[in-house]
């Protein structure tokens, strides 16, 4: 009898035990399950504020988009008489030893309100949108920048004024980065087709994804006078000039316009050496120089020009920059930069962004575009009222 309750006693031991153990574990598998709750919660709350932090600071890049466009109607004598131009003019002026503005840029020039140093994002002052918490603590605008950046596709042509804070004679281009080669490899190799074998192919032909594009680069430029027949003239200047860069592991990265081929035919594009790789520079041709001729009229100070750059065979990002001899040059008020900082709650976001400035000048990419045939009739008379008999095109 008395073994038979030791015995009794060690079985609701082992009970005792079980119920623990199982009570423990399930203890620990609930608090994992908190925490992991939890850290999902604050994951998504912190991502929402980010996003949110990240929308005010496109609010504040958006806004200062609206002052440099109030800024050049003001320049061009195109204002409302309601706009202060003169606070404006004075907003976009740089601080002392600084390339950018101030902070406080978009409420001197008197386009937004400040509250304790910032600007809530509203659409007026009574729909409790300032219960979200959202604002741009900082907005700088820097209108003349070192370069001038910009992504063209295949067969595609973009034209940019080139237009310096001063005199410049040379012009600076870089084209074909990482993101333009088809891979994924951290640091792709770049190869280049053979000007002697491939010669200029048809498109997609023997020119590889990982080729650089060939670069169609036009100058169109005026001086102080101009005339259209002054793009045909070239006695002691040029206003049109253009060189098609074929990239090249030979060749030279010193280029100048002269070299046109349409006026001095060589019936071959120009050899530009580039790089098979993106460890010593962003860019696989990168900076090659281009010298750029006087104006016809030779007034370089009032210099009215602009670069088409056209890519052949593969699409490029590139970049441009303006030299005076060995000096670098600023773009002036051709592309400008934003820098917004933007806050929700306590998590900040800042944007860095380029904004393009094309409203006084239109840019055509063609006169006509289309995808099927186009049918032409010309039609030559000597008759002094005209010709209205009836045309036929047969495609």
């Amino acid at each position: 009898m008395q073994r038979f309750v030791q015995g009794h006693r060690q079985s609701g031991a082992v009970s005792l035990f079980v119920v623990i153990f199982a009570a423990l574990l399930m203890t620990v598998v609930t608090v994992g399950f908190v925490q992991l709750m939890l850290k999902d919660q604050q994951q998504a709350t912190t991502s929402d504020l980010s996003q949110s932090a990240y929308d005010s600071a496109q609010a504040g890049v958006e806004d200062a988009k609206r002052l440099l466009l109030l800024d050049q109607a003001c320049r061009n004598n195109a204002a409302a008489s309601t706009i202060n131009c003169a606070a404006i003019a004075a907003a976009l002026t740089p601080t002392a030893g600084d390339s950018e503005t101030s902070c406080d840029t978009l409420s001197k020039a008197g386009l937004v309100g400040e509250t304790n140093n910032e600007t809530i994002i509203q659409q007026s002052t009574t729909d409790n949108a300032s219960k979200l918490n959202q604002a741009y603590t900082c907005v700088k605008i820097g209108v003349n920048t070192d370069d001038y950046k910009g992504q063209i596709g295949v067969n595609e042509s973009s034209i940019v004024p080139i237009t310096g804070v001063g005199t410049f004679d040379t012009v600076e281009l870089s084209w074909f980065n990482k993101d333009d080669v088809s891979t994924s490899d951290i640091n792709p190799t770049v190869e280049f087709p053979n000007l002697s074998v491939d010669g200029l192919p048809p498109v997609g032909i023997k020119w590889k994804e990982n080729y650089p594009a060939l670069m169609r680069t036009q100058l169109i430029q005026t001086g102080g006078s101009f005339k259209l027949s002054d793009f045909n003239d070239n006695s002691g200047g040029s206003n049109a000039n253009t060189l098609f860069l074929y990239p090249s592991l030979a060749g030279s990265v010193a280029k100048d316009f002269a070299l046109d081929a349409r006026r001095s035919p060589l019936n071959a594009p120009q050899q530009t050496a580039c790089k098979s790789s993106f460890t010593d520079s962003e860019y696989s041709c990168s900076k090659i120089t281009i010298k750029v001729p006087s104006p016809i009229d030779g007034n370089v100070a009032q210099r009215n020009a602009y670069l088409r750059l056209s890519a052949l065979y593969n699409g490029a990002h590139y970049s441009i920059r303006l030299k005076n001899g060995s000096e670098y040059v600023k773009f002036d008020r051709v592309q400008p930069e934003v820098d917004s900082t933007g806050r929700a709650n306590d998590m900040f976001r800042r944007v860095k962004a380029r904004v393009e400035l094309k409203g006084d000048f239109t840019y055509p990419e063609a006169a006509v575009d289309m995808q099927g045939n186009l049918c032409k009739n010309f039609t030559v008379t000597d008759a002094e009222d005209g010709f209205t008999g009836a045309t036929s095109c047969t495609p």
